[in-house]
């Protein structure tokens, strides 16, 4: 096979539906992970067998390590390997810090470190073997910052941007190259959710005077897994609008 093998967490809405696309129009052999909705990605599947490529779509609750390492596997046993690991999958809670309970921490980490971490290490492997894939874990600007009453979700991205480093460092002289794309405030569903963010006021903090869009972080994405992305390592790419210079 001489197309790549790309597998995408989340892929079901927001930025992992956007990447989607573009990696189905670009004909990609994809696996696409969601955990609750696949209402368009049917639609994604056929993009991809239009342009030569295919896709398979499979449900698994990433926080749960089995679950996680199932799908990966399954995406091997159909496609052989994987060449491109887009870890997007993820949660936001904004609650004061005071007020977390120890079960809204350990899911915050559980969905986004831990299920980002079970994907890379059960595909790590195959890679290591044929020396060579890419890695994009998609973190958060807030991981860079810090914002107040998001702080469990702050250090879950801030544990992804630091696992991307560490990552990067040990597996770039073999050829697995390993970045982050760590977007600022995008006009999704889990965002607009969100009234604490999601408002006029925080619009016009942005320097554009708007959200971003899933489809600009898409583009970032693409950039990395393609060959505008053979001597990035370790990098931490944040489309913020301006939020965070």
């Amino acid at each position: 096979m001489s197309k790549r093998v790309v597998v995408i967490t989340g892929a079901g809405r927001g930025i992992g539906l956007a990447t989607a696309k573009r990696f189905a129009l670009s004909g990609d052999l994809l696996s696409l992970n969601f955990h609750s909705s696949d209402d368009e990605l049917a639609e994604v599947a056929k993009i991809a067998k239009d342009n030569g490529g295919d896709a398979i779509i499979l449900q698994a609750d990433l926080s749960v390590h089995e679950e996680a390492i199932n799908f990966i596997k399954k995406t091997e046993e159909y496609y052989g390997r994987i060449d491109v690991l887009i870890n997007n999958a993820g949660i936001l809670q904004s609650k004061d810090a005071h007020t977390i309970e120890w079960h809204e921490w350990q899911r915050m980490f559980d969905t986004n470190v831990g299920g980002t971490w079970s994907c890379i290490s059960t595909t790590l492997p195959g890679m290591i073997e044929r020396k060579s894939g890419r890695i994009i874990n998609v973190s958060s600007e807030l991981g860079l910052i810090g914002f107040p009453t998001y702080a469990s979700y702050c250090a879950s991205k801030g544990a992804i941007i630091a696992l991307t480093k560490a990552l990067a460092k040990e597996y770039a002289p073999i050829g697995i190259l390993v970045n982050s794309v760590a977007p600022g405030p995008i006009e999704t569903d889990m965002l607009i959710k969100d009234t604490i963010e999601y408002n006029d006021e925080t619009r016009e903090q942005i320097p554009l005077k708007r959200f971003g869009q899933p489809d600009e972080i898409a583009s970032v994405i693409e950039f990395l897994a393609g060959p505008g992305g053979t001597f990035m390592v370790g990098q931490i790419i944040s489309p913020n609008g301006g939020t965070a210079i």
